[in-house]
Parts: structure tokens; C-alpha cells; sequence
């Protein structure tokens, strides 16, 4: 695995992951016979509709930047930096998902390209962590956590099933999004240090919020909500308590908590079907 490459973002550094996607799975990879064999039929087709959403809410993350940069003004220099390598790491994410939903599911990159061209992306349902700079890093430090213990469940239940190809696409997701965790607290801190007491406030209000939207409305933002059936019902209440002690705010949780939230099950299933919720 490449080493961390660490980028100036004013007085801080930022830290990326420089891992070369062709290298990690090819544009027209093939998965060899005997791991669809060895799968599950329920488990593959969860996988399916899995990737049939992760692929597009990843693409989201343009809609999001261009959201965003159209009020650059307002944004500090360092945030800016942030977020053009948190795009080039997004779209890096689309595209390994795109690779990766071909050779497990057969859809065409034709297909895929049609689906993501019919998107409406819609900001005012989640206009209340849009407010500034501010909110926009809390949430990004809660969605990206929040994507680490989604990711590490997925590579569990679905990529560690595949060859290195597949589970390498998993690997990195995992990685990417705690380092965007991070450097968004770097720049939190830096840029928002006296704004902390106003922390686990608003992130209550990200979590009810997401918790209490219908749907996800294709703005990259809280797209966790059209999967909340497949963790604990303590699973934003411990993201927020990571969220708080990345910032020195808090305890961080126990080991045995955060492996909980990628190995729980509902009672009586040793796995969590998905397609029944699946919204794109």
C-alpha cells in the first residue's frame, strides 16, 4: 500500500492516500467463475443492490463541491484545499465502484452513465448543515466517520468475498474516508477553534436530521440514511461521541463499540438483506 502523501493547506497538512486506481482494478476486470460460485445467492444479490446505490451517492460528491465552490467567497482557504482533494478522492471512489458494480453485476458503464445523468441532486431538504463552513466540516466529519463503519461492514459482509481486486476497492474506501475524517478536523480546528462548544449541539441536529429524512436526496450529504436498518440503533449516537473526541471534546468510544457497529446483526440473521430499502 502507498504511503500517506501529505499536501499544504496553509499553516496545516492534509493527508491523501495516493492509490493509483488502474493499478487496484482494471477498466474491464473480470472476477474469475469460482467466486460467484462460493457466494450466496441472497448475498450476492444484496451486494448487487448495494453497489447499485454506493456507485452513484459516491459520483454525488461533484454535485456537492460544485455546491459549494459556487460560494467560495465565503469559504477559508484551507477548507477550499480540503475539499479538491477530498473530490479527487471521491471520484477516484466513483469510478472503483463503477468498475467494481460491472464485473459483479454486469451493468455497462453505458447504463451507469445514464443513471447518473438522470440524477437530481436536491440541497434544501439538507439546507440546515449547509449553512456555512462551519457545519459543512461538522458534517463532513460525521458522514465521513459514519461512511468508515458502513465501508468496514461492506468489505465484512460482501467485498472479502471477492478476489484482492474487489477487496482492495473496499480496503481503500475505508481508508480514504478516515482520512477525510481527519483532515477535516485539522481544518475545523484550525479555521473554527472558537466555535467547539457549538460541536455536539449541531451534531445532535445532523443526527436527528438524517434520522429523520424519508430518503436520500443525492447531494453526497447523509446518504446513510437509506441504510440505518443495518446498523444499531446506537450507531449515530457513537459516531458522534468518535466525532467529539477526534475534536478533544470527549472519550473516544470502546474497541468493543465500534466493532459492534460493523458486526451487529438483528437477532436471528447472520446477514443484513438490503434491497428491500434501497433507494438510488
Amino acid at each position: 500500500m502507498n504511503p500517506m502523501k501529505q499536501i499544504s493547506a496553509r499553516s496545516g497538512l492534509l493527508l491523501q492516500n495516493p492509490w493509483n486506481l488502474d493499478e487496484v482494478i482494471g477498466l474491464d476486470h473480470a472476477i474469475a467463475p469460482e467466486y460467484f460460485a462460493q457466494v450466496p445467492a441472497l448475498v450476492l444479490q444484496n451486494f448487487r443492490w448495494l453497489l447499485a446505490r454506493d456507485v452513484y451517492s459516491e459520483g454525488d460528491a461533484q454535485a456537492l463541491y460544485d455546491y459549494i465552490w459556487a460560494r467560495k467567497g465565503e469559504m477559508s482557504a484551507a477548507f477550499l484545499g480540503l475539499l479538491r482533494l477530498w473530490l479527487q478522492d471521491e471520484l477516484k471512489h466513483y469510478e472503483a465502484l463503477r468498475r467494481t458494480y460491472r464485473c459483479i453485476a454486469g451493468v455497462s458503464y453505458a447504463d451507469m452513465n445514464g443513471c447518473f445523468a438522470a440524477r437530481v441532486h436536491e440541497t434544501q431538504p439538507i439546507e440546515r448543515v449547509l449553512r456555512d463552513e462551519f457545519t459543512m466540516l461538522v458534517t463532513l466529519m460525521f458522514d465521513e466517520i459514519s461512511s468508515v463503519y458502513s465501508y468496514r461492514r461492506d468489505l465484512r459482509e460482501y467485498y472479502a468475498r471477492f478476489d484482492s481486486a474487489v477487496q482492495r476497492v473496499g480496503h481503500h474506501l475505508v481508508q480514504d474516508e478516515g482520512t477525510h475524517f481527519q483532515n477535516a478536523a485539522q481544518v475545523l480546528l484550525q479555521e473554527h477553534s472558537h466555535r467547539l462548544l457549538e460541536v455536539e449541539p449541531l451534531l445532535q441536529e445532523i443526527a436527528h436530521l438524517e434520522n429523520s429524512l424519508q430518503h436520500y436526496y443525492k447531494t453526497f450529504f447523509l446518504d446513510h440514511a437509506q441504510e440505518k436498518f443495518r446498523f444499531p440503533s446506537h450507531f449515530s449516537a457513537v459516531m458522534i461521541q468518535v466525532v467529539l473526541a477526534q475534536l478533544g471534546l470527549g472519550d473516544r468510544p470502546s474497541a468493543a463499540t465500534l466493532r459492534s457497529l460493523w458486526q451487529w446483526v438483528p437477532d436471528g440473521c447472520d446477514w443484513v438483506p438490503v434491497g428491500a430499502a434501497l433507494t438510488r
